[in-house]
C-alpha cells in the first residue's frame, strides 16, 4: 500500500483527469495504490464497502455466489473501470452483496469513503462521473439478467467460446470456468460441450477448448 501522490494514473480515466475543482483535488491526497496478486480476493460479500475503487492493471471478475456454490460472473472490471457494486455499496451505505477476484496481478487505487462521499457533494462534475458510472452498472446486470432468463444455455456457450477463442482458436478455460460465466451448472456445460464435440464444432481436451468449426458455432441459433 502507498499514498497514489504521483496522479500520472489518471491517466487512466480522462474525465477524471480533467477535473479541477479544489474538492476533487483534496480528495485524491486521501487516496492509496495497492498491488494485488492474481486469485486475491479483492473485497467478499458481506463486507462493509470502505473504499472507491479505481482499476488501474489487469483484470477483476465481480462474482456471486449461491449457498450451494454456484458461481455467476456480474461482470469484468479492466484498466480504467471503476466498480459499479462498490458504488452502490457507498452511497447506499450497504455492505458488499457479492465478491471480486483478481484474475490476473491487478493493480488498484482506493479512495476512502470519507473523501469519496464529501467530493461528491462538492464536485459537480466528479457527480456526474459517478451516477453514469451506476447508470452503465444497472444496463450490464440487466444484459446479463436477460442472456441468464431469456437465452438458451446452447447459443450462450456458442457466444462465449466466440469471443474468448484466442488467434489459434483456443479458449482456455475450465468447464466451470464457462459454467461461471454464464451462470448455469458445470454439468450443463459440459453435456452441451460434448455435444458440439460429436457434432466436431469444437475439440475438448483438459483446460482448453479449440473451435474446429466458427461458423457452426456462429449459427447456432438457427439449429
Amino acid at each position: 500500500m502507498s499514498f497514489a501522490t504521483d496522479l500520472r494514473w489518471l491517466g487512466f480515466f480522462p474525465v477524471l483527469n480533467s477535473i479541477n475543482d479544489v474538492s476533487w483535488k483534496k480528495a485524491l491526497n486521501k487516496a492509496v495504490s495497492f498491488d494485488v496478486k492474481a486469485g486475491e480476493m479483492i473485497f467478499h460479500a458481506g463486507e462493509p464497502c470502505e473504499n472507491y475503487l479505481f482499476v488501474l492493471a489487469g483484470t477483476v471478475r465481480v462474482q456471486k455466489t449461491s449457498i450451494d456454490g454456484h458461481v455467476i460472473t456480474l461482470y469484468r472490471l479492466q484498466s480504467g473501470d471503476t466498480c459499479e457494486l462498490t458504488t452502490s455499496c457507498l452511497l447506499s451505505d450497504d455492505y458488499y452483496h457479492a465478491e471480486a477476484i483478481a484474475e490476473s496481478p491487478v493493480t488498484i487505487v482506493l479512495l476512502p469513503k470519507e473523501s469519496f462521499k464529501k467530493a461528491l457533494l462538492e464536485s459537480p462534475e466528479f457527480s456526474r462521473y459517478v451516477y453514469k458510472s451506476v447508470e452503465k452498472g444497472i444496463n450490464i446486470l440487466l444484459g446479463l439478467i436477460e442472456d441468464v432468463a431469456f437465452g438458451p444455455v446452447d447459443l450462450r456457450l456458442a457466444k462465449n467460446l466466440m469471443s474468448n477463442k484466442n488467434q489459434q482458436d483456443e479458449v482456455c478455460s475450465t468447464h466451470y470456468e464457462i459454467a461461471s460465466n454464464l451462470g448455469t451448472a458445470r454439468e450443463v456445460v459440459s453435456r452441451i460441450l460434448k455435444r458440439f464435440e460429436r457434432n466436431a464444432w469444437v475439440k475438448l481436451s483438459r483446460g482448453k477448448i479449440v473451435v474446429l468449426n466458427s461458423q457452426a458455432l456462429s449459427g447456432i441459433h438457427l439449429h
